[in-house]
């Protein structure tokens, strides 16, 4: 099971949080806490949405305790998540995290998970374990938010340039 969705797993974690030294913890709690709680799984079908929710979850915990972290001053990462070979590729992703930074957890987590993994809305509310009306919320909250720091930030009005339409 971990060697069939851990790819998932860390993909998903890396996107939600960017580069973190706990992306290794937070991949092996989504695991844990998955075979500790793989009983309650009605549907064998549903397993991967099962292990993508766990992983949300600890997500959302962890974007909370950075929240707290930075407010106390005891939290400062850069979480451009790319290589140091592609400068221009490394300056996007650090003004993409800077912007997500700026997102309550749970719309956050539902930008990316419908934005850049590309999952159904049903999808995301099941990773996010919530309804299908509060992910359309978060999702019109994030892209209205993403779209005002896109027009005071020159970088990310290029990209979403680039992407027009994709929001």
């Amino acid at each position: 099971m971990i060697e069939r969705y851990s790819t998932i797993v860390r993909r998903s974690l890396y996107r939600v949080l960017g580069t973190t030294v706990d992306l290794d913890d937070l991949e092996q709690d989504t695991f844990v806490t998955v075979l500790a709680r793989c009983h309650t799984l009605r549907d064998p079908d549903a397993l991967r949405s099962f292990i993508v929710s766990v992983a949300m979850r600890l997500a959302r915990n962890e974007l909370r305790k950075r929240a707290i972290r930075r407010f106390v001053g005891l939290d400062v990462l850069d979480n451009s998540g790319v290589p140091a070979h592609d400068p221009a590729a490394a300056q996007y992703a650090r003004h993409v995290y800077a912007a997500l930074d700026q997102l309550e957890p749970g719309a956050r987590i539902a930008f990316v998970l419908r934005h850049v993994e590309g999952c159904e809305l049903t999808e995301t509310a099941a990773a996010c374990g919530c309804s299908l009306a509060t992910v359309k919320r978060w999702l019109t909250r994030a892209e209205a938010q993403l779209r005002e720091l896109a027009s005071q930030d020159i970088v990310l009005s290029t990209l979403f340039e680039k992407q027009e339409g994709a929001i």
